[in-house]
């Protein structure tokens, strides 16, 4: 088939499933996956699947130094010229603050090592999750060895922390980003040789893994909100303890789990202190399997906002996991989410940072249990539709195996040959039936 590198800045983590998982479904259809990583895994819990991963992802830093310096070594003996004119090229475009021109020396160094590891290995194709370091990383491999290279671009990377995005986009043979919104606030803030070239691909979950169950509900049970998400401000949590607190004012029974750590957690507990919540609201810190706790909720909600420095949420995977599990959801109009959930359409959704309208759209799917189950079922038909990981990492394998045949902007005919009847063979031995486009 191919042979793939996929480069992220950590992995695996819990706040990325989506990244393993999509390298489990590429080596499932047939692709060879190599895994990299920056830097090694946080001491979070863990899946198996992803613990299994983690023992043979390749981390980049801190190095081997023997290997690490042998490596680039071996580069820089069979290709200066290109060597130098790479690091000159990364120099040029970094910061001039110390710290700034330190991280693009490093990313150069590091994708250094990654080429000097993807010609041992025989890797064909580079690909990287984020449009910052991990894909300044698969930039500066690409420019030293030749090998092909794409990445997708999410949020964080795009709003608070972009790297020569309109560079890479321009150079890579596959730039990919998750919303429509990201597209159109990309070609409004950067310039793009061809704005055709960056493609929509939707992140996608297992629906096979991600399925609803019936639930048993316990006789008095109060209606259960659940919330998933590291502690960090765009995800607005503190936002849902101010709606709970209007809840229990109201007299309106309910319960409520926010699972996820980070920061945040002290100023949500003083929240929840102070509003007279601890006996309602509950902090159950990180979680390996969040399955379980959907599989529990009536209501998922995640009260998403713009944070101070202008990051935002892409399109969070844990309202995808509750769609699929026919949870109804509730969230809010920033970035890309209204694409996913469609107000009164696939769920409801209040303005950020309204504490008032998002207790409105709760009180709404507690009172109303047609809505409640309308939305539920729409929701599992969206997710089926845009978000099947089998459907879209197939597209993507496929739009990769057309893209690996550009080495350094010029094509080998029988290369080519070589690719297309890589897409044909696998064509006829992965889908007989038609696939629901994640590209547009």
């Amino acid at each position: 088939m191919i042979r793939i590198a996929y480069i992220v800045t950590r992995f695996p983590k819990l706040s990325e499933t989506f990244v393993y998982r999509e390298v489990l479904e590429l080596r499932k259809q047939g692709a060879e996956v190599e895994c990299f990583s920056i830097h090694r895994p946080l001491p979070e819990p863990l899946p198996p699947e992803a613990k299994a991963l983690s023992q043979e992802t390749t981390y980049l830093w801190p190095p081997h130094l023997l290997r690490f310096l042998l490596g680039i070594l071996k580069l820089v003996a069979l290709y200066p010229g290109k060597f130098f004119e790479t690091l000159t090229f990364f120099l040029r475009r970094a910061p001039q603050n110390f710290s700034g021109k330190q991280r693009f020396v490093l990313h150069f160094l590091e994708g250094a090592y990654l080429a000097h590891l993807c010609r041992q290995r025989s890797v064909e194709y580079i690909h990287a999750h984020f449009a910052n370091g991990p894909s300044s990383v698969a930039l500066a491999a690409h420019m030293l060895s030749g090998i092909p290279f794409g990445f997708t671009c999410h949020a964080q990377d795009i709003y608070s922390d972009p790297l020569m995005l309109d560079i890479k986009i321009n150079r890579a043979q596959l730039p990919l980003t998750i919303s429509q919104y990201n597209r159109e606030y990309i070609f409004e803030n950067y310039f793009l040789q061809n704005r055709a070239k960056l493609r929509l691909h939707r992140v996608a979950i297992d629906l096979a893994h991600f399925r609803p169950r019936p639930r048993a509900v316990a006789s008095g049970d109060s209606p259960l909100l659940v919330a998933i998400g590291r502690l960090v401000p765009k995800k607005g949590f503190i936002h849902l303890i101010h709606a709970c607190e209007r809840l229990a004012q109201r007299g309106i029974a309910f319960r409520c789990q926010i699972i996820g750590e980070g920061p945040e957690r002290a100023a949500l507990q003083d929240a929840i202190l102070a509003a007279k919540l601890e006996d309602t609201v509950s902090l159950l810190g990180a979680q390996p399997d969040v399955k379980k706790y959907l599989h529990e909720a009536d209501i998922f909600v995640m009260p998403c906002v713009l944070d101070e420095s202008g990051d935002r949420d892409g399109i969070p995977t844990t309202l995808m996991e509750a769609m699929a599990m026919q949870v109804p959801v509730i969230s809010t109009n920033v970035s890309g989410i209204p694409e996913l959930v469609r107000h009164e359409q696939t769920g409801l959704l209040a303005p950020p940072e309204d504490a008032e309208a998002l207790t409105h759209a709760i009180c709404r799917l507690i009172v109303d249990e047609k809505l409640r189950q309308e939305l539920a079922a729409s929701g599992r038909r969206h997710i089926e539709l845009h978000h099947d990981l089998a459907t879209n990492a197939g597209l993507l394998l496929q739009n990769i195996l057309r893209r690996s045949s550009s080495r350094d902007d010029h094509t080998d005919s029988r290369y080519d040959a070589t690719i297309a009847n890589r897409i044909s063979r696998w064509k006829s031995n992965r889908f007989a039936g038609n696939m629901q486009a994640s590209f547009a």
